[in-house]
């Protein structure tokens, strides 16, 4: 249990380090073609892996359609948001937007999967969405460009959640990130290379291309692998509480690193997010839980009495 908790917060720092590395990037590449980078090279490590274990599978029309919606909603364009995004705000403001992706995903299955949406949830959303309009606006009610493009990329990721709830009924997690990641590549490089043209510039620094590997592979492969590891041992419901740790983290890497001041407004609001964050979702793990705890409770009282 111990070593789960260890990689989930090694996984949340991860990330929380990864936003400020992508903002520095965007300082070499331009959003599209990072978008299109951290596509690609996703892509090619997850299918050169496919091809050596032999994992590839046939799919079905219906799946086909769900993994262009995948490719097209919950990757080209959330790659778009985000680093479009991240190139007018802050690291902190990112992270701290991306806490409302279960909130979203929540309301997207009670729309799409016919999932019940409970008053904890209700309370759990407005509470978060107060804290994150205290937290973002430190200077009066006025959203920044660069939050409101985050909040875009949010809602795609939650989408790709939902895409992927349909896949995974007969794929597995592996062969749908093939799959999407390399439909994705197979849209949008062309479509960067032909926008951008004779405009891309290549030669940067061997340390820039560095951050871009370690960026790509490191945060965005590895730690998938290691997060869903540690989340078989302890549970979504607690994982999420270590994931919303990952605003206050962000928060201190950019004080440390950046010498960015911290108002006691930012404190205050992250608090209620993370509060409204984890009232709602913990609900959900709590119900599952105790539901589960009744079939098996009747389960043993019908052997019983069978016996």
């Amino acid at each position: 249990m111990t070593r789960s908790y260890v990689l989930l917060v090694l996984c949340v720092f991860i990330w929380a380090l990864n936003y400020i590395s992508r903002q520095y990037l965007l300082r070499e590449f331009s959003p599209l073609l990072l978008s299109a980078l951290s596509l690609t090279l996703v892509s090619c490590v997850f299918l050169i892996g496919a091809l050596f274990t032999r994992s590839l599978v046939k799919v079905t029309r219906n799946e086909i359609m769900f993994l262009l919606l995948s490719a097209v909603i919950g990757l080209i364009a959330n790659q778009i948001f985000l680093f479009q995004g991240l190139k007018y705000t802050t690291a902190t403001n990112a992270s701290l937007i991306f806490t409302l992706s279960p909130l979203i995903t929540a309301g997207l299955s009670a729309a799409f999967l016919k999932e019940k949406v409970t008053w904890r949830m209700i309370a759990g959303c407005v509470t978060a969405l107060a804290g994150l309009c205290l937290a973002l606006n430190t200077n009066g009610l006025v959203f920044h460009a660069g939050d409101l493009l985050l909040f875009g990329a949010t809602f795609t990721f939650s989408c790709n959640l939902i895409f992927t709830r349909f896949l995974s009924r007969r794929l597995s997690p592996f062969i749908i990130t093939v799959y999407s990641f390399g439909l994705s590549a197979l849209f949008f490089d062309p479509f960067v290379l032909a926008f951008s043209g004779a405009g891309i510039e290549w030669n940067h620094s061997w340390s820039t291309w560095g951050l871009l590997l370690v960026s790509v592979l490191v945060a965005q492969g590895l730690t998938g692998v290691m997060w869903n590891k540690g989340m078989q041992t302890v549970g979504a419901a607690k994982a999420s509480i270590v994931l919303n740790l990952q605003p206050l983290m962000t928060m201190m890497l950019e004080l440390l690193l950046f010498r960015h001041s911290v108002s006691f407004q930012q404190v205050f609001g992250i608090s209620l997010v993370f509060i409204g964050v984890l009232f709602a979702t913990l609900q959900l793990g709590y119900v599952q839980t105790k539901k589960k705890s009744r079939m098996d409770k009747n389960n043993n009282n019908c052997e019983i009495n069978c016996k």
